[in-house]
């Protein structure tokens, strides 16, 4: 099976993030359609297996102080393309986030120590409220 150019790209620029990350890789983890995709494969999907973009969210409670996050990933090639957390390497975007329960307490930014505000984006790690429905009679 042929994979389309933009997911390859998008996969090769995931694993670059990791490669950069590689000092922490105990604090990172692979979520988002990459993470299903790589555990659960093409399966009977009923929609292509395709992305064109990685997430990887950090857990601070083992998160070393060095190297820098920003640092690590600056040296890699990855700018920061969305304050806060959205690196790009070429036109693919990867999303660094924290959970909100462990990211101190910021709305948007993980507060991370040493490697600051805008390395991360805070991700919601509860069940959102449900907006109350209008139902008609």
């Amino acid at each position: 099976m042929a994979h389309d150019p933009e997911y390859i790209a998008a996969r090769r620029v995931l694993l670059d993030a990791l490669g950069a990350l590689g000092a922490h890789r105990k604090a990172v983890v692979l979520v988002g359609a990459q993470a299903i995709y790589l555990h659960v494969g093409a399966g009977d999907l009923t929609v292509a297996p395709f992305t064109s973009d990685g997430d990887l969210a950090l857990n601070p409670t083992v998160l070393d102080d060095e190297p820098i996050l920003a640092e690590a990933l600056r040296a890699a090639g990855f700018d920061l393309a969305v304050k806060p957390g959205t690196w790009s390497l070429t036109d693919v975007q990867i999303d660094l986030l924290v959970p909100s329960s462990l990211g101190g307490p910021g709305r948007r930014s993980a507060r991370l120590g040493p490697h600051g505000t805008e390395v991360t984006r805070s991700s919601q790690d509860r069940p959102r409220p449900r907006a109350n429905v209008l139902r008609s009679a």
